[in-house]
């Protein structure tokens, strides 16, 4: 993948670097977006992206990322609304994306913004319940009406029950499994907390970077509130309060999407038009020839 670096167009610090919201231990990652050699636009050959080994590096073709992008996908817009102090690295092509930005704007942040946030709650809920609440022993099937099979196995009364079994056995795996292979930061915090502070202040910025593209059309990657962040993860709420304020930013949410005067979708047609128009001129570039 030597054509990759020679190749991007655009490179961007990303994450809490980028956000403002970094800690003295906080790895620097990198995004990026290349227009890959001819063979991948026109022959056979296929590529999406570049990740090192460490996952701190990741160059998206441009395709990938403009259909990502499309997705009002965070993780990319973070990428096109970097602050001019993160972007390591543009030229004419990448210069004409971040140009462009506007066109993937669209109502559809409401919901990748808040599924997003829902993802990191759900993870944080999960592991409160296990630090608070942890089962005590691994389920059986008797625990749920089964007798043994005269052919091996368990006979359950019904499939619900058979569900039932299996659900828990699920969960029971997941808890040992993170038992067995816990963040030593993310444990640390928990310690200290009681829970994630991380997943609890990665949600709330996605909640409110979510209302302020609906409201206001511009996504805010360098944090105004990033001091406010930096406190939520040093444990500025208590659970029952962070459920409280979560509460709260769903419907300011919701509100925001009624009101936003932001298209349903993003601009599809003129985003492929993009795409082609960059792809077609890196054809007659020397410095995209593999």
């Amino acid at each position: 993948m030597n054509w990759v670096e020679r190749c991007t167009i655009l490179k961007t610090v990303w994450g809490s670097q980028a956000f403002g919201t970094a800690m003295p231990s906080s790895d620097v990652d990198i995004r990026g977006v290349c227009i890959p050699p001819a063979r991948f636009l026109l022959g056979l050959s296929l590529f999406e992206q570049y990740e090192d080994r460490k996952g701190e590096v990741v160059i998206y073709s441009l395709s990938k990322f403009a259909r990502l992008a499309l997705a009002n996908n965070p993780n990319i817009f973070d990428v096109l609304w970097a602050d001019e102090r993160d972007v390591l690295y543009v030229d004419e092509y990448g210069a004409a994306l971040r140009q462009a930005r506007g066109l993937f704007l669209s109502r559809r942040v409401a919901q990748t913004y808040a599924g997003y946030a829902d993802d990191q709650l759900k993870r944080m809920e999960t592991h409160y319940r296990w630090l608070h609440h942890p089962p005590d022993h691994q389920p059986t099937p008797p625990e749920f009406g089964a007798v043994p099979h005269p052919k091996g196995g368990w006979r359950f009364p019904d499939t619900q029950q058979e569900r039932a079994y299996r659900a828990a056995l699920k969960h029971w795996q997941h808890y040992e499994h993170w038992r067995a292979h816990r963040n030593p930061e993310r444990a640390a915090l928990e310690a200290v907390y009681g829970y994630d502070t991380k997943h609890a202040a990665h949600l709330l910025r996605l909640y409110r970077m979510g209302i302020e593209i609906l409201r206001d059309g511009v996504v805010r990657v360098r944090r105004p509130d990033a001091a406010w962040l930096r406190e939520v993860l040093q444990g500025r709420y208590t659970y029952d309060e962070l459920m409280d304020l979560v509460a709260t930013l769903r419907e300011e949410l919701h509100c925001a999407e009624a009101e936003s005067t932001l298209p349903a979708a993003p601009d599809e047609a003129a985003v492929e038009q993009l795409v082609i128009t960059l792809h077609r001129r890196s054809l007659d570039d020397p410095r995209f020839v593999e």
